[in-house]
């Protein structure tokens, strides 16, 4: 179903180096599809009241990245519906002239573009992988108007029962290009890894915990470090403090899997007090991609895979089930059996069943070969 089609997709972060979910699904999508991805846009000018100025230009073969301005300051209230309504139609003419009409439209994004109608669009989709609260401006006006919704956790779906639209549930993916690769040489070996963005998010005295508890072993951060007001965040990763601890910074998300080859263990150590930090994490299927064993803080959505991870949300526990592997290792049959739990949740799977859903909730979609790319116009 999905194949041959003209995606236009909102994205609530930018196109670059570090993906999250979106990136990946416009990634994969593009395989079959013309994708055009539309980050959020820049901050708001007086001089953008003269126009939209939408351009496009492509990152990769079928794959787009669209940019545009709010024509007015996009605050709730009277601005922000005659800003959506005037961007949504530029948007729409841009992409008409392009010769790339709106077969589906998905949002990653319910703060704005909450009308799918305006862009032109056939048939439209929300994907839920986040955890919201009504609270954006948007989000009422997005979930009534798509045609369904995608969560990545049936614990989201009694936010969105009340608007009466279909709901499929599905787990985070996996590219089916991450189960292979060289590991990346570093100066050293054996080491645990983390990836993701170091924010609010991480548990940072449990990591300190892994850290001290074993000044023998490597462990290596890889991602944006975003906590420069936080004492203890600045500490643990200020060169020196910590020998043990090696900060990469942010690394293009392809590369990812090449350092992930190369670590002993993964982490993936979250502060459940953080709203859908106990829900799921994106990087889990990456790490399981590769076999590896994950000492991290208990997810909801994997407790039917809690025997392949070693999830628990007492830290002293966690400490030392990682002391417990360090010293003795695990039973063999460990490393196939979450490669074979990650090819579950393969891409090619997942946009299978949601092919299958709009099929449902959208007859009059119709699939098509896929077509070779365009080059959009500038105005």
């Amino acid at each position: 179903m999905l194949r041959g089609l003209n995606i236009l997709l909102v994205s609530n972060e930018p196109w670059g180096d570090v993906w999250y979910s979106k990136h990946n699904y416009a990634y994969e999508l593009a395989k079959d599809n013309h994708v055009t991805f539309v980050g959020p846009p820049e901050r708001w000018r007086p001089r953008f009241l003269k126009g939209c100025n939408v351009s496009c230009g492509y990152v990769a073969n079928h794959l787009a990245v669209l940019h545009y301005n709010n024509v007015l300051p996009a605050r709730p209230g009277f601005n922000y519906h005659a800003n959506n309504t005037l961007v949504s139609r530029a948007i729409g003419d841009f992409l008409e002239r392009s010769r790339r009409p709106t077969d589906l439209f998905i949002s990653f994004d319910p703060a704005r573009l909450y009308a799918p109608r305006l862009l032109g669009a056939k048939a439209s989709l929300f994907i839920a992988v986040d955890k919201y609260r009504l609270t954006l401006p948007g989000e009422r006006h997005l979930y009534a108007n798509v045609d369904g919704v995608v969560t990545i956790s049936r614990s989201f779906n009694q936010l969105h029962a009340p608007f009466n639209k279909p709901i499929l549930t599905i787990g985070h993916g996996i590219s089916s290009e991450e189960f292979s690769a060289v590991p990346t040489v570093l100066n050293v070996r054996d080491y645990g890894l983390y990836v993701g963005t170091i924010d609010q998010r991480v548990d940072i005295p449990l990591v300190r915990r892994m850290v001290e508890a074993h000044p023998e072993v490597p462990f290596v951060f890889i991602g944006h470090f975003k906590l420069h007001d936080h004492p203890q965040a600045k500490a643990l990763f200020s060169p020196g403090t910590f020998p043990n601890v090696h900060f990469l910074g942010a690394k293009p998300f392809k590369q990812l899997k090449s350092f992930i080859a190369g670590a002993r263990f993964c982490l993936a150590p979250m502060d459940i007090s953080y709203p859908g930090n106990d829900i799921s994490h994106h990087k889990v299927f990456q790490y399981l991609a590769m076999g590896k064993p994950v000492f991290s803080t208990e997810f909801s959505e994997y407790t039917g895979i809690a025997d392949l991870l070693y999830m628990n949300n007492d830290p002293a526990t966690l400490v030392n089930n990682l002391s417990a592997f360090l010293s003795s290792g695990e039973d063999a049959a460990l490393p196939p059996a979450r490669i074979a739990v990650a090819r579950e949740h393969s891409y090619d799977s997942i946009l299978g069943r949601i092919g299958d859903f709009l099929a449902n909730i959208s007859p009059g979609l119709r699939p098509g070969p896929a077509a070779e790319p365009v080059t959009a116009p500038n105005k």
